[in-house]
């Protein structure tokens, strides 16, 4: 859901141009102020309305900061009272710091980014809340979309899990232009002392078994493109460590004495709230705005229903090799479904109903949907379940058992959801507001959770 904000585009050079340059984007307080940034040359940010960039609000000193360019960006303090953040910490009055494109700062409230004058533009219409994907494929970019992949600003691709944000991935690197491979680790399927490895690689002798010196991820993907899949899984301890590989852009492997540069893009994929993660302190607050140049969410499949039946003849194409194998029954019973399991859920309902099919036309009455077992006290108990968070015994909510079989980000999403639920008294709406998702959304996890929709006030 987009936000109604306040936009407000001034000054600089000229905005309306899409021939390169940069953009100083400020977004909070209900407001974005944009601001083209000149080739060389200082902005001035203030409450003072002789400031370039002018943010009007009681936590903003008159003449607060100065961003200057020279032989890069840097922004300098300049004595404010509330004080200039960069990568979590303050910058002392009348010093400064360095900045790089896609790295955010903050200012009272508001958050500040250099970015490409092309997003920009986009960014400030939407109140900085970043662009929807409709096609992840991007077989037809936009040119916003366009400009996105061939910046070095860092991407979030947010989305429901099985939406396709390693297909988008994959398109923003090939639209990018380098030359380098495109790789991925997920973060969410590797021990921490595996995944350190991994990802920064391994001196010989660093560890028992490490009978050879290996790259890690970041080293291999030279020139290219590197996706943390399920960012929001990376344990705190690596959180640091990957920090400064992308503020360095240089990675010491384990076991190593010096670093080694590197040239990738970084692109971090997750299903979870970032944001809230912040909040609760699971997630660094500076690496989320390292990361977070730009956000692209894929839109889950019931928010694109149009794009079912195209997707589906493309399934069925690869299943049974023709595209005309689905009649028109079999597709309204596709067109009625709410794909909680999004894309991935639909490849799988369309191989499924052709194996079904045996070779004919594949009917409504194939079609069969995937849905979670019905939970058991042994399904419950057993060792490949992950446990939920403990939460109050009182809760009819929490007393619910967990479907069998559940990852790590899966328990913990249930946990949040109950958690939420019990703060609201039962209150759907006020929960999915708390959580930061829609209604539907809400509703539509409830299911997939097992968790029973309670009335509002239930004690």
């Amino acid at each position: 859901m987009l936000v109604a904000v306040d936009t407000t585009v001034t000054g600089g050079s000229d905005l309306g141009r899409d021939d390169g340059g940069w953009v100083l984007l400020a977004s909070g307080a209900g407001t974005v102020r944009a601001f083209g940034l000149p080739a060389d040359g200082e902005v001035v940010i203030g409450r003072d309305a002789g400031c370039q960039l002018v943010l009007d609000h009681e936590r903003v000193s008159r003449r607060h900061a100065r961003v200057r360019a020279a032989d890069g960006w840097t922004v300098a303090d300049l004595g404010s009272r509330n004080g200039t953040q960069v990568r979590g910490a303050s910058v002392a009055a009348g010093a400064a710091a360095p900045l790089v494109p896609g790295e955010a700062f903050t200012i009272g409230p508001f958050t500040i980014v250099i970015v490409p004058r092309a997003v920009s533009v986009v960014r400030a219409a939407i109140g900085g809340a970043g662009i929807t994907i409709d096609d992840p494929t991007l077989a037809q970019p936009t040119s916003l979309v366009r400009a996105v992949a061939q910046s070095p600003v860092n991407v979030i691709v947010a989305g429901e899990t099985g939406t396709g944000k390693e297909v988008l991935t994959r398109a923003l690197h090939r639209l990018s232009g380098r030359g380098g491979p495109m790789l991925a680790v997920n973060c969410a399927a590797l021990a921490p002392a595996l995944l350190e490895s991994e990802l920064f690689g391994h001196e010989k002798g660093s560890f028992t078994g490490a009978a050879t010196a290996k790259a890690g991820l970041l080293e291999a993907a030279a020139g290219g493109t590197v996706l943390f899949d399920e960012i929001g899984e990376l344990p705190l301890e690596l959180q640091a460590k990957l920090l400064r590989a992308i503020e360095n852009r240089e990675v010491l492997r384990v076991g190593a004495v010096r670093p080694l540069p590197i040239d990738v893009r970084f692109v971090a994929a997750t299903h979870r709230d970032l944001a809230a993660a912040v909040g609760d302190g699971s997630f660094r607050r500076d690496l989320f705005y390292r990361l977070a140049g730009i956000t692209l969410t894929v839109a889950p499949l019931r928010e694109r229903r149009h794009r079912v039946a195209e997707l589906a003849a493309r399934f069925a194409q690869d299943a049974a090799g023709r595209a005309d194998a689905l009649t028109p029954d079999a597709v309204a019973r596709l067109m009625a479904h709410d794909w909680p399991g999004n894309v991935r859920e639909l490849k799988n309902a369309i191989e499924r109903a052709v194996l079904l099919a045996e070779g004919g036309p594949v009917r409504a009455a194939h079609v069969l949907f995937d849905a979670a077992p019905a939970a058991s006290a042994a399904g419950a108990a057993s060792a490949t379940s992950v446990p939920s968070a403990p939460v109050a015994a009182a809760s009819p909510v929490a007393a619910a058992a967990a479907p069998p079989g559940l990852s790590v980000a899966e328990a913990d999403e249930r946990a949040r959801i109950i958690a939420a639920l019990d703060a609201c008294a039962g209150n759907q709406t006020k929960a999915a507001q708390r959580l930061g998702v829609s209604r539907a959304t809400l509703v539509t996890k409830l299911r997939l959770y097992r968790i029973p929709r309670p009335k509002a006030g239930a004690p």
